[in-house]
């Protein structure tokens, strides 16, 4: 079983944005392209789910088809789900402050992040290197 870390943040601003960065500790499944460069782990995942590049803003600056989530404050769990190979996409906690809770009860939407990075604070480096990928998702915070 593979298992899959999320972290919560927030845009700043009055309008902040919720955000959720998704990672696993493997990052390769075993499989090699023709080169012998490691696949990542959730590549076909990532294009059967509709993922767009994080610099691809029109890409994921709309609500993502067949994904959706929900938040339950009670026991901070995540629940998200997307077609394809990303169904049962995330289900955990995820340590969420008060901030990205008022932000996701408020906009009503979240945009999700995967990369093939081992921490959140390394999302810059994949975006540049072009293997970042974002979603925005409908939230339902209950």
């Amino acid at each position: 079983m593979i298992t899959m870390y999320a972290w919560p943040s927030t845009a700043d601003g009055p309008d902040a944005l919720p955000m959720v960065h998704f990672t696993t500790e493997e990052q390769s499944g075993g499989e090699v392209t023709p080169d012998g460069q490691p696949v990542w782990l959730f590549d076909a995942a990532i294009r059967e789910g509709g993922w767009a590049h994080f610099t691809d803003y029109d890409g994921w600056s709309q609500a993502a088809p067949g994904w959706m989530a929900e938040y339950r404050r009670h026991d901070d769990v995540l629940l998200v789900s997307g077609p394809g190979a990303c169904e049962g996409w995330y289900q955990g906690t995820i340590g969420a402050t008060p901030e990205w809770i008022t932000a996701a009860a408020t906009q009503q939407s979240m945009v999700i992040m995967a990369a093939p990075v081992p921490h959140p604070s390394m999302y810059n480096y994949a975006v540049e290197m072009g293997v970042g990928f974002a979603l925005l998702v409908p939230v339902n915070v209950v």
